[in-house]
């Protein structure tokens, strides 16, 4: 059981159902129905833990390499299992996205057309995959809104979500730099070297800090929006700095790592920029 945990990547499964919560509370507000947040999170939820499964079982050699623990290579999963692990969580995310609307079910289809996409040929191309890693950051966002009408708002966060993706993909590649070599992976840390993956990956979440002024600039949200993503902001730009200050594979370890603290942050920001507040 800790092996299908670990390969579902349980921390970016709560991360995406919470961000399909934002997309409903964007556009439902607080009275959003319980069934369609209850059903929406688990799409995200379970859509996620799918894909993770299909990225560790074709991902098999390069973990050996890279991080020889993970539960496949180490043998406390076989690929057989994650198989059956990902057939069932991604049939029962299709399934639930089917049950809040067709247009959702879409919606879903995209998203694992995608993933399919970057596992199966994008991961080798460097920064088309990683923006098909990052458009599904992106999804959710439009997902949630969909069970309610799509408001203009969630157009911003699905793209500071994207670029916030774009840099952490980049840096994750630093990371990963070794095992990505030898099986012909081509990141830019592989193909220009971690000095320019370095500050590629800082200048997407500088833009996207910069990007995150704008619900507020606009009007779009309320003053809750501001101290919260403020301290996102400051995160982020803190690991662009660290980052480009220090460009090791170590370091982009624990900037990817911190990313996705920083990411929970902007979701709290969004829903919280969603309370109106006299």
């Amino acid at each position: 059981m800790s092996g299908f945990l670990e390969i579902a990547r349980i921390p970016n499964c709560f991360m995406m159902g919470f961000a399909v919560l934002v997309g409903e509370f964007m556009t439902l507000g607080p009275a959003m129905p319980a069934y369609s947040a209850i059903v929406g999170f688990l799409v995200g939820f379970s859509l996620v833990a799918g894909s993770m499964a299909v990225n560790d079982i074709l991902d098999a050699e390069i973990d050996q390499i890279n991080t020889p623990s993970r539960p496949i290579p180490s043998g406390r999963v076989s690929k057989t299992e994650a198989a059956a692990f990902a057939t069932i969580t991604l049939a029962a995310g299709l399934f639930l996205a089917f049950a809040l609307s067709t247009v959702n079910l879409l919606i879903a289809i995209l998203a694992v057309s995608l993933m399919f996409y970057y596992n199966r040929f994008g991961k080798k191309t460097g920064l088309p995959g990683n923006a098909a890693v990052s458009a599904n950051l992106a999804v959710p966002f439009i997902f949630g809104g969909a069970v309610g009408g799509i408001s203009s708002i969630l157009y911003v966060f699905a793209l500071i979500a994207f670029l916030a993706g774009m840099g952490r993909e980049v840096i994750k590649g630093m990371a990963d730099i070794v095992g990505d070599s030898k099986r012909g992976v081509r990141t830019l840390a592989v193909s220009k070297g971690l000095g320019i993956a370095s500050k590629t990956g800082a200048l997407f979440f500088v833009v996207a800090v910069l990007l995150s002024a704008i619900p507020i600039t606009l009007k779009m949200v309320s003053w809750l929006y501001v101290p919260i993503v403020l301290v996102c902001d400051l995160g982020f730009l803190y690991s662009a700095y660290s980052i480009v200050k220090d460009p090791s594979t170590r370091n982009a370890l624990r900037s990817k790592n911190h990313a996705l603290v920083w990411m929970l942050l902007g979701l709290i920001a969004f829903i919280a920029g969603g309370f109106a507040v006299d």
